[in-house]
């Protein structure tokens, strides 16, 4: 899957738009207002709060034997981070006009999914990060074993949440989506090619194409899947895909772009900030252009795109002036 979503973004490397010297963010949604800031706001905070409550739901309580087990679980989830991939979900299905909480499975599976990556890439054994939002990292609180299978309890909650949708073929989909996400040409084929990439004589196709694995898989799987379980089919569900993965490619660029860390993968190592910021920005535009089928129906989704790059571009402008 993230091969055949590689060829479709190809054109934006053909075609002109993709330039060397390119600039910020530029045109992304035309002349038009576009999407209302303050009600995605206002939108982000309340469907945070519902994804929340629902993952609280999900969890067993940390009290529950094997007590450390589940307080580890629950250390990792809460306090959570933004949320972004419950947002997605939460996007496609309003593109596809559905009641939301038809996708909060999806939402969920998307969120213990990512904080499981996160748990997993902390250790000492991969990125040795010793802290997580702004906390000890889960094997520094517990212990390295006490994380890893914290790690894997989160993997088997998520896939519980996809047989949750009420359509049995859809939950069939969306447990096949998800295992394809995750394997080995998903984030786990993404993380050790990560582990293992050498900065001298990388090219842009190849961070690019772990980007497409570690990051952007799973803001893909996130708007297919919320689409999937509105009920949405065909080139409309296709363009859903593709708006994450070109949504989650961008996001990922602007991450480099906002941490500059040698040691990592990053588009920085073969691109000047310049040329990465206007590859972001073609990306969004891309992404954007891909939804405006569902005509108002997508405000939630151009809203993420347009609030990503209105904050990338606020980063960017102040750090011109901190070298000015």
């Amino acid at each position: 899957m993230p091969d055949e979503l590689a060829r479709r973004l190809e054109s934006l490397r053909a075609g002109g738009s993709f330039s060397h010297g390119g600039a910020g963010p530029r045109g992304l949604f035309g002349s038009a207002a576009g999407p209302d800031l303050a009600a995605l706001a206002e939108f982000m905070s309340a469907a945070r709060r519902r994804t929340d409550a629902a993952l609280d739901e999900a969890l067993p309580p940390g009290s529950q034997p094997p007590a450390v087990l589940h307080g580890a679980v629950r250390y990792a989830v809460f306090p959570g981070g933004k949320r972004l991939r419950p947002m997605l979900a939460f996007g496609a299905a309003s593109a596809g006009g559905a009641d939301l909480d038809r996708a909060m499975p999806v939402a969920v599976a998307a969120e213990l999914i990512h904080t499981c990556s996160l748990v997993l890439d902390d250790l000492p054994a991969q990125d040795n990060n010793p802290l997580r939002r702004g906390q000890p990292a889960a094997h520094i609180a517990f212990d390295g074993a006490t994380a890893m299978l914290a790690g894997s309890a989160l993997l088997s909650a998520a896939f519980a949440q996809c047989t949750r949708l009420a359509d049995p073929a859809a939950s069939a989909a969306v447990g096949t989506g998800l295992a394809d996400t995750i394997g080995s040409r998903g984030l786990i084929g993404g993380q050790i090619d990560d582990l293992a990439f050498d900065p001298s004589g990388a090219s842009v196709e190849e961070v690019e194409h772990i980007h497409l694995r570690k990051t952007a898989a799973l803001f893909r799987f996130s708007t297919w899947a919320g689409g999937v379980a509105a009920g949405v089919t065909g080139q409309d569900l296709d363009r859903l895909e593709a708006f994450g993965c070109a949504y989650g490619l961008a996001f990922q660029i602007a991450d480099d772009l906002r941490d500059q860390d040698p040691r990592e993968c990053s588009m920085l190592h073969v691109l000047s900030r310049s040329e990465a910021t206007a590859r972001m920005s073609d990306l969004l535009d891309h992404a954007t252009r891909e939804i405006e089928v569902f005509g108002p129906g997508g405000w939630v989704l151009a809203g993420l795109a347009r609030n990503l790059a209105a904050r990338s571009s606020r980063e960017h402008r102040g750090a011109r002036e901190a070298l000015a």
